[in-house]
């Protein structure tokens, strides 16, 4: 992905955790916040587009999540708290395979694995979920 362009974007908001995609139309999108994502996601819902990649990056640290083979992407933001503690806020990302979702929680802004599992994709957000519209036909 183009770096330079990425740069250009990341000097206007140093303290974002980004979201970076590279579209199946070639284009690509860097999001300093998930309200831009949710505007991606739709574009490739309404477009029958798909990722070829996908990336959270903060700072220098880049998190490239592994589509290959992927039916489809899940993510989501979340947050964990605790009586009288600090909130835990992370991204939930996730890869689609054969109707099960492989997720992961990433603490942001810092991009540690809180935890791992797989899931039944009945039991996830469905707003969350953009499919590979390509595969499907």
């Amino acid at each position: 992905m183009d770096r330079q362009k990425w740069l250009s974007d990341y000097r206007k908001n140093k303290q974002a955790t980004w979201i970076r995609c590279k579209l199946t139309n070639d284009e690509e999108i860097n999001c300093e916040s998930f309200e831009q994502w949710m505007e991606v996601k739709e574009k490739c819902i309404s477009s029958g587009l798909f990722f070829k990649e996908f990336i959270l990056q903060y700072r220098s640290h880049q998190e490239h999540i592994d589509l290959e083979d992927a039916d489809g992407l899940y993510f989501i933001r979340s947050v964990k708290g605790s009586m009288g503690g600090k909130n835990q806020h992370s991204y939930t990302v996730g890869t689609i395979k054969n109707e099960k979702v492989f997720k992961k929680m990433w603490w942001i802004p810092e991009l540690i694995v809180d935890i791992e599992y797989e899931d039944e994709i009945e039991n996830c957000f469905a707003e969350a979920i953009v499919y590979d519209q390509t595969k499907k036909n």
